[in-house]
Parts: structure tokens; C-alpha cells; sequence
């Protein structure tokens, strides 16, 4: 590290320390504005202690989210972060964080369950995650769409209470809102669910992992015959209590797991780390492959896939954080929000 970047980022860390204010877009502009006489090293000094002065983070944002805010799991992201940016890795260009990359998701998938030529990867934010697995149900589905497209539409089912992923996937891809087709997985029974298979083309099934305030786990495990027996893909969407994975104490309820096609965990949205850090699983990792490779006339390196151009993601924390201190961490959080949610009578779903 230059001389010249060990001092940018001490006057970084001293920014961090100031003092935080919150002021109105109105007073954005003057408290934004700079001397253009400054010099280089002046104007980098003002600019840092302004964006992180009126910049509120989350640990201002009340006493709860202190309490649940674990400073452990925090550091390692902020300094896997710090990593991945001074390295600058990024694409194919990295043989030991891809290697790492790897074996972080091998261990995941070992906890799903999943055998052998299961397969995963990092993404940016759980909308991504959903819109990969979309493709790849379709491709599931209809082989041929990479080269032919399709001449009809097609629909996915999805819980009432489905993240709006669904329909951002639904429009990226050309399906379309019209056929996202919204059901209550509580109250529908086996025969109305063929009813609506039959009469569209369904390719896909979405149900989200939640827990509920009394400890039951929504899931829909009475349909998986039905899914298989007219070969469509089963998506978790276990973004908010998929992290259950690597709880001992409530491991258990992800049993089901191991049935699903594939499976997004957003770890940035349940264990304090930052944006973004989102994993996709596949069970059957040649579809997530096939799905959207393509060979280049100039590419020589292998095929390049949609899902291999995100951002850079900060797995990296996983490395630097013990699956026990993630498994004491999951069961402090639920205690703490049990209760929370007991007392104010809310019968919203949480994450773990």
C-alpha cells in the first residue's frame, strides 16, 4: 500500500468517527459545495468528512437495530470489502478468490443437502438471484429458447406475499406482470393448483421461506408431486430466513430445501453485512451453466454465463467469520425479535 493511500484512508477512518448530521435535500446543495480552489488533497479531505458526516448510516437508525446489529460480522465485511477493492479483482482474472469462491459455496451446498453437481453463485441483491433462477427454470423447461426463442407465453406461480422480484424478473425477461400468476399456498388446494397448471403454461413455482411469531414454517411440500410430475421448477425464495441453514438450533427447519431446484439466501439482508452478498443455489448446476452461456469468436478462456458479469460481491466475510459465530448470532437475533414481535401483535413474517 502507497504512502499516498495509507493516508486517504486514515482521514477516512477519522471521517468515520465525526459526527453524523441529518439535514433536508434542500440544504444538500450548499453543504455539497466545495472551493474549486482547493487543492487535491484538501478537496478529497472535505469531500470524505461531508458524505460521511450528513451520510446517516444504519447504526443511527434507532436502538433496535444495535441490538441486532452484530459489530463482529460488520468488521469482516467492511474489511472484505477493503480487500476485494484493493486487489480489484473482478470477471475470471482471480485464481484464489474464484478458488475461494468455490469452496464457500461447496460448504453451503453441503448444508442444503444437495449431491453431487449442485452448483451456485454470488450475486448482487436477491432481484438478481430470482431473475438467474427464472432463466434457468425456463431453459428447464423449453431447451430450445436460447436459439429460438418462444412463440407463446409462458406463466410462473407465485405466493400472494412474493417479493417484487417476481415481477421485476417477469418484466426483464418478456413475460410479462400479467403472468405472474399470485396464489395463497394456505388456502389452495392440490386439485385448483392442476387446474391452473393445465390450462396455462407454467414453468415455474416460487414459494418464500418464512418463519412465523409462532415457530411454523411456510412451505409447500404437499405440492411436490404435482411439480414433478409436470416437470416444473421449484424456486425457494429464502432471501430473509434461509440463513436457518447455519443455525443448529433451527437447521431443521430447512429440511425441505434439498427438494427445490434452486434456492436465494440474501446473507447482507440477515447478518449485518454489507450490500451486497447474495447466494444463488442450483441443485443441478448445468442448468445454471446452459442456460445463458455463449461462446464469443475472440473468447478463449471458456463460455462466458449472464450470471458471470455481476459485481463484485462480499463473500469474502465468509472466510474471515466461523459457521459457529454465524450459528450463535441466528439464535441471539430470533430471541431478540420473538418477543419484539409477540408484544406488538404483528403477524408479519421475519427473517432469522
Amino acid at each position: 500500500m502507497s504512502a499516498s493511500l495509507r493516508e486517504k484512508v486514515e482521514v477516512l477512518l477519522q471521517a468515520f468517527e465525526g459526527e453524523k448530521v441529518s439535514c433536508s435535500f434542500e440544504e444538500f446543495k450548499e453543504k455539497l459545495s466545495f472551493d474549486s480552489s482547493l487543492k487535491n488533497e484538501d478537496r478529497f479531505k472535505a469531500v470524505v468528512e461531508a458524505v460521511c458526516k450528513y451520510s446517516i448510516s444504519c447504526d443511527e437508525n434507532g436502538e433496535e437495530n444495535g441490538k441486532l446489529n452484530d459489530e463482529g460480522s460488520k468488521e469482516m465485511s467492511l474489511i472484505a470489502d477493503m480487500i476485494i477493492s484493493h486487489l480489484n479483482h473482478g470477471y475470471q482474472s482471480s485464481p484464489f478468490l474464484d478458488f475461494a469462491e468455490e469452496q464457500m459455496i461447496h460448504k453451503i451446498l453441503g448444508y442444503v443437502g444437495y449431491g453431487k453437481g449442485a452448483s451456485g453463485v454470488f450475486l448482487p441483491g436477491g432481484s438478481y438471484c430470482t431473475l438467474i433462477s427464472m432463466i434457468c427454470a425456463r431453459y428447464h423447461k423449453y431447451p430450445g429458447v436460447k436459439e429460438t426463442g418462444l412463440d407463446h407465453t409462458i406463466q410462473v406461480i407465485a405466493p400472494e406475499s412474493a417479493c417484487k422480484s417476481t415481477d421485476e424478473g417477469a418484466i426483464m425477461m418478456g413475460i410479462g406482470t400479467n403472468n405472474v400468476i399470485k396464489v395463497n399456498f394456505d388456502m389452495i388446494t392440490p386439485r385448483e393448483l392442476v387446474d391452473i397448471i393445465e390450462k396455462n403454461n407454467i414453468f415455474m413455482i416460487i414459494s418464500t421461506f418464512d418463519i412465523s411469531e409462532d415457530g411454523t414454517v411456510e412451505t409447500i411440500d404437499k405440492f411436490s408431486k404435482i411439480m414433478r410430475k409436470y416437470n416444473i421448477w421449484h424456486h425457494i425464495d429464502a432471501c430473509q430466513g434461509g440463513t436457518a441453514l447455519f443455525s443448529d438450533k433451527y437447521r431443521y427447519l430447512t429440511d425441505t430445501f434439498q427438494d427445490a431446484h434452486s434456492i436465494t439466501i440474501d446473507f447482507h439482508t440477515c447478518l449485518s453485512l454489507n450490500q451486497q452478498c447474495s447466494l444463488l443455489l442450483v441443485k443441478d448446476g448445468e442448468q445454471l451453466t446452459s442456460c445463458s452461456s455463449i461462446t464469443r469468436p475472440f473468447q478463449t478462456g471458456g463460455e462466458l454465463t449472464a450470471s458471470s458479469c455481476g459485481s463484485v460481491i462480499n463473500w469474502t466475510t465468509w472466510m474471515l467469520t466461523p459457521l459457529p459465530c454465524l450459528s450463535t448470532l441466528l439464535d441471539l437475533t430470533r430471541s431478540f425479535l420473538m418477543p419484539q414481535i409477540k408484544a406488538n401483535n404483528n403477524r408479519n413474517t421475519f427473517f432469522l
